[in-house]
């Protein structure tokens, strides 16, 4: 059950980011094509798209999409990730400042069996109008359900 809804809910995410409320802004973000997942197979999304994912939704404020693509481990370790709640607390901080989200580059840098890791830069846009970008690195790891960030944010990683 669990599944089908998150296959359902990942079609909204791609729905909604069609007719965002930022779409001037992500006309100009990188377009990657996802794949419909079936129910049956959630782990067919690459690295790479689930990172691009990742921002795309919490661009959106897709916050139960955002939480699940952190991995079991790092919600256990990261006090603001124990419970959806207190993460989608975390999360909705961001927009104290900022308007939105957008994904200026990813890329795979390298994929084993069990672990990927994916160079991303994006940018962020401020409520006064200013734009910051940031670069930096996911780490994924192949969990049963798909790949799945280890570090999104703060200081814990989850090495399991």
């Amino acid at each position: 059950m669990k599944k089908i809804f998150f296959i359902i809910f990942l079609f909204y995410i791609l729905l909604l980011n069609s007719c965002s409320k930022t779409q001037q802004v992500q006309q100009q973000a990188i377009r990657k094509t996802m794949p419909t997942v079936s129910a049956e197979d959630v782990s067919i999304l690459t690295p790479e798209q689930v990172v691009i994912l990742y921002f795309q939704a919490w661009n959106d404020e897709q916050y139960d999409a955002i939480y699940s693509l952190i991995s079991d481990g790092f919600r256990q370790i990261e006090p603001t990730a124990k419970t959806f709640d207190d993460f989608k607390a975390n999360m909705e901080k961001f927009y104290d400042t900022a308007l939105g989200i957008r994904v200026l580059e990813a890329k795979e840098s390298y994929r084993t069996d069990k672990e990927a890791g994916v160079d991303y830069k994006i940018e962020i846009i401020n409520k006064d109008g200013t734009k910051k970008e940031f670069s930096s690195a996911y780490t994924l790891k192949k969990r049963t359900n798909g790949w799945k960030l280890i570090h999104p944010y703060g200081q814990n990683i989850d090495t399991t």
